[in-house]
């Protein structure tokens, strides 16, 4: 064999060696990328959040959006606060047949966990193609207690159902939105404020409840005395609608009438500054009166004088608000309503 010859086979050799080691170096790219494949496309998911593409992130993780999802738009989601700031992937885990993916994400203040499994969809073995299945969106939840009027939007969207006392639930991607507030009235408001999502299968009711302000307050307690002094001022031994009574008739059967109210000590009132039960709760305790009046003896229409002896009296109800103005309707101890 000649010199050239010899060379020739040397170079071609080598070749080959080389293009086996090649081949070899690819087929192991390849099967770590496939292997690796889910951490890659639940990054692509969460770096979209990251970056407030919300739409992006929905097309990655298969979430369908529908006319009542207000929140689940680019828009909406640039004006979320607290959005995925960073993230942390484990390696994929396959159990029973199972593959998935935790990650550790941080919004805020808060840190989270979640899961989010793959199927396979091919491949050949050793080199499988994997599919995210549907990620179920976050929610926010929460409910508004207020008089009728209030109204609210969230994300600088306002929802077309309203309805005071009402929990409203909707799906939403990892974030804090903003809620806003506009009261009718400025005897009560509730404070703007945020609301975080939460995982769906974790969902969280926050409750807003309008509060009275310092107008509102001393709108209520006047309310409430207006209320006092007129039971005060009737001459009936049972006032309609109020906290006191005495006997209509003496031990001997002399009809009373003609009663007069005397307040010893005013009640202590103390007024709840956040609606419920469609008001706000009024309390008044440690009220002390007497009372006098003329008896007269139905046998014969003799007169004479009666009275008490001091006795204590308290009271409850709520406030409400109307075109008037402030007004304050007892409640009985069954929990009806007075008057």
């Amino acid at each position: 064999m000649s010199r050239g010859s010899l060379t020739a086979l040397w170079v071609g050799a080598a070749a080959a060696v080389l293009a086996t080691v090649a081949g070899a170096v690819m087929s192991v790219a390849t099967i770590g990328m496939a292997q690796d494949q889910p951490r890659a496309l639940v990054a692509r998911y969460l770096t979209a959040l990251q970056h407030g593409r919300a739409e992006q992130a929905m097309r990655i993780a298969g979430i369908r959006h529908s006319a009542a999802d207000i929140l689940l738009t680019d828009a909406a989601y640039a004006k979320a606060g607290d959005r995925i700031a960073s993230f942390t992937i484990s390696r994929p885990v396959t159990r029973s047949g199972r593959t998935t993916v935790a990650a550790t994400v941080s919004l805020g203040d808060r840190t989270q966990h979640r899961t989010f499994t793959f199927e396979r969809t091919g491949g050949l073995p050793g080199v499988p193609l994997w599919r995210m299945r549907p990620v179920a969106a976050d929610t926010v939840s929460f409910a508004v207690h207020a008089p009728d009027g209030l109204t609210y939007s969230i994300a600088g969207i306002r929802p077309k159902e309203q309805t005071p006392g009402a929990t409203v639930t909707l799906r939403a991607l990892p974030g804090s939105y903003p809620v806003a507030f506009s009261s009718p009235s400025s005897e009560y408001r509730i404070w703007d404020a945020d609301v975080a999502s939460t995982p769906a299968d974790r969902t969280h009711r926050v409750t807003f409840s309008a509060q009275l302000s310092s107008d509102g307050d001393t709108a209520a307690r006047a309310a409430v005395e207006a209320w006092l002094d007129a039971c005060l001022a009737s001459t009936s031994t049972a006032p309609a609608g109020c906290p006191f009574v005495v006997d209509a008739a003496t031990d001997d059967g002399a009809v009373v009438g003609d009663v007069h109210w005397t307040l010893d000590a005013r009640p202590v009132v103390s007024v709840d500054p956040a609606w419920a039960h469609g008001g706000w709760l009024v309390l008044g305790d440690d009220g002390r009166l007497e009372a006098s009046g003329t008896a007269t003896r139905p046998s014969d229409g003799a007169t004479g004088e009666v009275s008490t002896e001091p006795f204590a009296f308290q009271y409850s109800g709520v406030v409400t608000f109307g075109p008037d103005g402030a007004v304050f309707t007892p409640v009985l101890d069954d929990g009806t309503t007075q008057g």
